[in-house]
C-alpha cells in the first residue's frame, strides 16, 4: 500500500511555510491516481498559498506499478543505499507483495531518468535494450558531430506516436536520431543470453557499455 506524510516547505519567494504531501511509497493498486500524477509531475508539485509561488520539489520515493510487476526507486543524488535496498527488497518485506524474479526492479537518481523509465514501461519495451541502443547511437552521432559531445540521450515518443532518441549536446543544443524497431529486435536477439542472467537495478550508459564489452 502507499505511504505518505506531510512536510513543511518554506517558500523561496515569500519565506512563509506551508504544507506539502510527500509520497514515501506509491502503490497503483490502492492509489491508481498516482500513475498519472508521477508522469505529469503533479506528485512533485507544490503551491504556496501565501504568494501563489509554484515549484516542483523532487523527493525520494518508491513507485510500484502492481499489475506490471514493476517497482522503481527514485533517489535524487546518490542512489547507493537504494541499490542495496532494491536488491534485498524481499528481506523483512511487509508489503504483502512478493518481489520475485518476475519483477522488474530499478533505481534512478535523476527525474529525467525516472520519466524515461516510465515511458519505456508504458510502451511495453525493455529499458536494457534501449540503453544498449543508445550507446551505439551515441557512437554514430559522435562520428557526424566530432566537435560536439553527447551530454544526455533519452528515449522519446512524439505526439504522432513515433519513437526517436532525443539528444542533448554539451553546448546545450538538442537534436534527435532515429529509433528503429528492427534494430531493437536485433539487439534483443544479440544480447538474449547475457540479459537472461542480468539482475542489475541501475540500467544506464555505464551498465550498457559493460554489457557490450562482455558481448565482444
Amino acid at each position: 500500500m502507499s505511504k505518505n506524510h506531510i512536510e513543511k516547505i518554506k517558500c523561496s519567494k515569500c519565506n512563509a511555510e506551508s504544507e506539502m504531501l510527500v509520497w514515501e511509497t506509491m502503490d497503483t493498486s490502492t492509489d491508481p491516481q498516482l500513475k498519472a500524477q508521477i508522469r505529469n509531475g503533479d506528485c512533485f508539485g507544490w503551491h504556496c498559498p501565501h504568494c501563489d509561488n509554484k515549484s516542483l520539489i523532487f523527493y525520494p520515493t518508491i513507485y510500484h506499478q502492481v499489475n506490471e510487476h514493476y517497482i522503481i526507486c527514485y533517489v535524487p543524488g546518490n542512489p547507493s543505499s537504494a541499490v542495496e535496498y532494491m536488491k534485498n527488497i524481499n528481506e523483512n518485506n511487509q508489503s504483502g507483495y512478493d518481489f520475485n524474479d518476475n519483477y522488474t526492479k530499478r533505481v534512478v537518481s535523476d527525474i529525467n531518468q525516472l520519466r524515461e523509465k516510465l515511458l519505456i514501461l508504458d510502451e511495453g519495451l525493455d529499458d536494457r535494450i534501449i540503453e544498449i541502443m543508445k550507446v551505439f547511437a551515441m557512437a554514430e552521432i559522435q562520428k557526424s558531430f566530432s566537435d560536439l559531445t553527447v551530454a544526455e540521450i533519452y528515449f522519446n515518443k512524439e505526439q504522432d506516436g513515433t519513437y526517436n532518441l532525443a539528444v542533448k549536446f554539451d553546448n546545450g543544443q538538442w537534436g534527435s536520431t532515429d529509433f528503429a524497431m528492427d534494430s531493437y529486435d536485433q539487439v534483443v536477439k544479440t544480447f538474449k543470453t547475457s540479459l537472461a542472467v542480468d539482475d542489475e537495478v541501475i540500467i544506464d550508459t555505464e551498465w550498457a557499455i559493460s554489457m557490450i564489452e562482455k558481448q565482444m
